[in-house]
């Protein structure tokens, strides 16, 4: 049952893409205004985040079970997967980016990566943003919630997504608990980078920062794919290096996406 909602999920995600009414997200700014108005401190606060949309989910559960039966758990499971799913249409805004990077509209290219409002000496800054902003935004769409409805189920998968856009919407307030729950994903992530890629490069990169806080998980990730495919050392330079780090940051991110379902279809067949 388990391995159906996750291809039901993850199909509807492929012909659907993001969006659709399951991320509107605009309900939670609703609960956001009744939980800051308690005045409860940041755990508090982060838990009755979590806590009350899985709670009425699971209220949906057991409604439903009682018309659809063992059928109610599927579709609830499927529901919860796709809501976890990460927000805006990455696809889209990836190859845009890369149309405006080849005509040379660094403003453009720059917007995607909200620099739009730079100054004009440091929208150029965009060259070296684009391969960490578009690796993190591939992987935090899809892999997080995977791993978690994996290990845990789908109200786990839903609780990272509810987690991240709490986070958001605070402005970095619930920063420590984003980042605790990517640690275990974006290490993964970066072992399936070393299978695809350079395995002892990139291996060696997850050792060196496997207790280093201070390294964020887009930073991270974005030096995986640097060392997995050599992109140090590529004799390009200005845009074309840009344009061709996150050529390749996409194929890693799509590669990774396949050996994850490959695996996950492997565990339910054995």
């Amino acid at each position: 049952m388990s391995y159906l909602v996750f291809i039901v999920s993850v199909g509807l995600l492929a012909l659907l893409g993001a969006g659709g009414p399951l991320h509107r997200d605009t309900w939670l700014e609703a609960l956001d205004r009744r939980i800051d108005a308690i005045e409860v401190g940041v755990w508090g606060s982060l838990s009755m985040r979590i806590f009350a949309p899985l709670f009425m989910a699971g209220i949906a559960l057991t409604v439903t079970q009682l018309f659809l039966g063992d059928l109610a758990q599927a579709l609830i499971g499927v529901l919860l997967l796709y809501f976890s799913w990460g927000r805006g249409d990455y696809p889209t805004e990836l190859q845009r980016f890369l149309a405006r990077a080849r005509v040379g509209d660094s403003v453009g290219a720059g917007a995607f990566l909200d620099l739009s409002n730079s100054e004009p000496t440091a929208i150029a800054a965009w060259e070296t943003e684009a391969l960490a902003h578009f690796t993190y935004r591939g992987y935090a769409r899809w892999f997080p919630p995977v791993l978690y409805f994996c290990l845990l189920g789908p109200f786990a998968a839903a609780a990272y997504r509810l987690v991240v856009l709490a986070n958001a919407r605070s402005g970095g307030r619930f920063d420590d608990a984003q980042n605790l729950l990517e640690w275990l994903p974006s290490r993964l992530l970066l072992l399936t980078f070393a299978v695809l890629g350079d395995f002892d490069s990139t291996r060696r990169l997850v050792t060196a920062n496997e207790v280093d806080g201070e390294v964020s998980v887009k930073a991270l990730l974005a030096e995986g794919v640097e060392r997995a495919w050599h992109l140090d050392e590529s004799e390009l330079q200005g845009v074309d290096k840009t344009i061709a780090a996150v050529e390749t940051a996409a194929k890693a991110i799509n590669r990774s996406c396949a050996v994850w379902v490959i695996l996950i279809s492997l565990a339910a067949l054995l």
